[in-house]
C-alpha cells in the first residue's frame, strides 16, 4: 500500500473497521481527504472520531485545505486542522494555527494567527471565521487591514472578497500616504478608496511643500464620507474643520469652521471647503458668521498662492476692532495685500478704542484693502454714507460728521480713521461735541461683538478639544506581508 492513504469520504459516514465503498449521498456534498496515516477510535464523550496526520490535505468542491494534522468527527460533520494550516477559495487564503471546518455550512473557524489574503489586501487577527460560500471573513479581538493604499485597524472587522468591501468596529484607524482616519465605525471600499466613518470621527490631510512645510487639514464630525481617489470628503453632526499652515515667519496660522456640513475637495492645486448651516470660522485676523460658505485655496509645489473665502446669507464678519455685514462678503488673498468685497447693501462699524465711539460706512457695495493682516483703506460706492468721530490734538472727543455721496473712502492707522474722502454729490453736517446726536446711527446699523466666534466656543466639546491635543503625525504605512505566492511541496501534492 503506498505510504499515503486517500479517503474519499461523504461526511456522516460510520467509522468502519476497513475501508470499503458506500453509497453515495447527493443530498450532501463530497469531502475528499488525504494524508499520510490515519488512526481511528471514540473520545471520551462518546464521539467517533478520525486522526489524519501527516500532510493533510481536504477538497470540497472549490474550497482546498492544507494542515499538518486533522481531527474528523463524522456525525458532526466538523474537523479540526492543527499546524500551518490553509484555506484556499477562488483565490483567497486563509491561513492560521487551528482552524475547525464545518463542512455542512462550509464555514472555517480559525484560532491564532489568522491571516487572509487574497492577492492584493491581507487581513491579520488572532481570532476569526471564514465563510467560503460568501468569501466572507468575519475577525476579532484585533483586526490589520493592509494594501498598497491604506492600513486599517479596530477591534474587530468584517471583509468581503469579492465586494472588496471591509466593515471594521471599534477604534478604528485607518492610515494612508497623505491621510489619516480614525472612527468609532468604518466601512471601507478598496476599489474606490471610499470611506464611510460613524462617530467621533476624525481625518488628517496633508500637502507638504518642497522646502519640506507641512500644511495639516484636520476634520472632525459624527459621520464622514470620504473618497480618496476624488479628494472629497464630507462630515456632518456639527463639524469642525481645522487648517494649520506655517506662515513665512514659522509661525502656525490656524483656521477654525464649523457648520451643520462640511464638504471639502482636493483637485489637482484648489482646495475648497464649502459649508452650510450656522457657519461660524475663527482665524487670527478674521472671525465670521453666515448661512453657508466658501473657501478656496490654490497650492502648487505645497505653497498657498492663492485663497478666497465668500460668505453668503446674511454674512457678518469682524476685523479687530471692525465689524463688516452685507448680503454677501467675499475676502480674496494674495501675497501680503487682502481684499474685501460686499455687496449688496455693505455696512460697516469700526470702533475707536480711543474714543469708545462707533465710526459707520454704508452703501451699495463695499471694497476694504489689508496689508499686514491690519485693515487700511475701505471704500463704499454708490449711496455712500457715513458717521465718523474727530479727536483733537490730545486725542480727545473733538465732534462728529454725517456725510453722503457717490463715493466715500476711509484710510486707517491701527483703529483710527486717518483721512476721509467724500466724492459726488456731498452732503454732511458736522456736530461740536456737546451737541453729538443720541443715537447717533446710520440707518440698518447693528454691532454685535458679542455674537463674534472664538476659539473656545468652536471646540467646546471635550471630545474635540482631546482629539486635536493628541493629533498624530503619522508615517507612509508598510507594504502588506503576502504569503508566498508559491505553494509548498506538501500543498503541491494534494492540489489533484
Amino acid at each position: 500500500m503506498s505510504a499515503r492513504l486517500l479517503l474519499l469520504l461523504l461526511m456522516g459516514w460510520g467509522l468502519a473497521p476497513a475501508l470499503r465503498a458506500q453509497p453515495a449521498d447527493t443530498s450532501r456534498r463530497p469531502v475528499s481527504l488525504q494524508a499520510d496515516s490515519l488512526v481511528g477510535g471514540v473520545d471520551a464523550a462518546g464521539r467517533r472520531f478520525r486522526e489524519l496526520i501527516g500532510r493533510v490535505f481536504l477538497q470540497q468542491d472549490s474550497t482546498r485545505l492544507w494542515a499538518e494534522r486533522a481531527t474528523q468527527w463524522p456525525e458532526e460533520r466538523r474537523i479540526r486542522f492543527v499546524g500551518n494550516v490553509r484555506i484556499v477559495e477562488r483565490g483567497d487564503s486563509l491561513r492560521a494555527d487551528t482552524i475547525y471546518y464545518d463542512s455542512r455550512q462550509k464555514v472555517g473557524r480559525a484560532i491564532g494567527r489568522v491571516r487572509l489574503w487574497d492577492g492584493t489586501v491581507t487581513v491579520e487577527a488572532p481570532l476569526g471565521w471564514y465563510y467560503t460560500r460568501e468569501k466572507r471573513a468575519v475577525f476579532e479581538a484585533g483586526v490589520r487591514l493592509a494594501d498598497s493604499a491604506a492600513v486599517l485597524t479596530s477591534q474587530r472587522g468584517v471583509y468581503w472578497s469579492d465586494e472588496k468591501r471591509a466593515e471594521f468596529y471599534g477604534n478604528v484607524r485607518l492610515t494612508g500616504e497623505n491621510r489619516y482616519l480614525e472612527a468609532d465605525t468604518v466601512v471601507y471600499f478598496r476599489d474606490t478608496e471610499v470611506a464611510l466613518a460613524q462617530g467621533r470621527v476624525f481625518i488628517e490631510q496633508q500637502d507638504t511643500s518642497e522646502d519640506g512645510t507641512v500644511t495639516r487639514t484636520l476634520l472632525l464630525g459624527r459621520q464622514a464620507f470620504n473618497n480618496e481617489q476624488t479628494g472629497y470628503s464630507r462630515l456632518t453632526g456639527r463639524p469642525l474643520l481645522v487648517l494649520l499652515r506655517p506662515d513665512s515667519t514659522g509661525r502656525v496660522d490656524t483656521l477654525l469652521v464649523r457648520a451643520g456640513q462640511l464638504h471639502f475637495t482636493r483637485q489637482d492645486s484648489l482646495r475648497r471647503l464649502v459649508a452650510v448651516d450656522s457657519v461660524q470660522l475663527w482665524q487670527r485676523r478674521l472671525a465670521a458668521r453666515a448661512d453657508s460658505l466658501v473657501y478656496d485655496r490654490i497650492v502648487q509645489d505645497g505653497e498657498v498662492v492663492w485663497e478666497e473665502v465668500r460668505l453668503f446669507g446674511d454674512p457678518i464678519a469682524w476685523f479687530e476692532e471692525t465689524q463688516v455685514f452685507g448680503d454677501t462678503l467675499w475676502l480674496h488673498g494674495s501675497g501680503e495685500r487682502d481684499t474685501l468685497r460686499v455687496f449688496p447693501n455693505a455696512f460697516v462699524v469700526q470702533r475707536d478704542t480711543v474714543l469708545d465711539r462707533l465710526q459707520q460706512l454704508k452703501g451699495r457695495r463695499l471694497v476694504g484693502y489689508f496689508e499686514q493682516d491690519s485693515l487700511r483703506q475701505l471704500v463704499v460706492a454708490p449711496n455712500a454714507e457715513a458717521i465718523y468721530y474727530l479727536r483733537d490734538r490730545n486725542d480727545s472727543l473733538r465732534g462728529a460728521v454725517r456725510v453722503s455721496g457717490d463715493e466715500i473712502t476711509f484710510w486707517f492707522a491701527g483703529d483710527r480713521v486717518r483721512r476721509v474722502r467724500v466724492q459726488g454729490g456731498v452732503q454732511g453736517v458736522q456736530y461740536d461735541r456737546d451737541r453729538i446726536p443720541e443715537p447717533f446711527q446710520l440707518e440698518g446699523f447693528r454691532w454685535v461683538p458679542e455674537l463674534r466666534p472664538d476659539p473656545a466656543d468652536l471646540l467646546r466639546e471635550s471630545w474635540i478639544r482631546q482629539r486635536l491635543r493628541t493629533a498624530p503625525e503619522w508615517r507612509r504605512p508598510s507594504p502588506p506581508v503576502m504569503p508566498a505566492s508559491n505553494p509548498t511541496a506538501y500543498e503541491r501534492a494534494g492540489n489533484h
